[in-house]
């Protein structure tokens, strides 16, 4: 976790210096590679996390109860909500309003990496992995 006091307003985040957490099972199908930039304990306002997919890697199907913004920086993956999918590259922003349900992850023939940006006190809902 990074060393930074709350009380300090200005904050600057170097990427190399964020830890990598390999996270498997919870909200992902298999695995992720995810970097907590900003977390409750830095903003009472936002959570900011960079989530790296590997080839064919995704998310269950779950719900926010708050907006998710996603902005993709890397690779090439789909995001998709119950009546649509689309394919994601970088420099695409997205927003995922609260309560609709979605996944989003990497195309099998790629990974994916994506920065994504909740509420700081926002809860998800997990349901079934998608089938691809």
């Amino acid at each position: 976790m990074l060393n930074v006091r709350r009380k300090e307003r200005l904050k600057v985040f170097k990427r190399s210096d964020v830890p990598v957490e390999d996270v498997k099972g919870g909200a992902f199908c298999e695995r992720a590679e995810v970097q907590h930039f900003i977390t409750a304990e830095i903003s009472k306002d936002f959570i900011v996390s960079i989530v790296h997919f590997p080839s064919g890697h995704r998310t269950r199907w779950h719900i926010h109860d708050c907006d998710q913004i996603l902005y993709i920086l890397d690779g090439i993956g789909m995001v998709a909500n119950e009546s649509a999918q689309y394919e994601v590259t970088p420099g695409m922003l997205i927003i995922i309003h609260a309560g609709e349900k979605h996944w989003h992850g990497a195309k099998k023939e790629s990974h994916l990496t994506h920065i994504m940006i909740l509420k700081a006190d926002s809860k998800a809902t997990m349901f079934e992995c998608p089938t691809l």
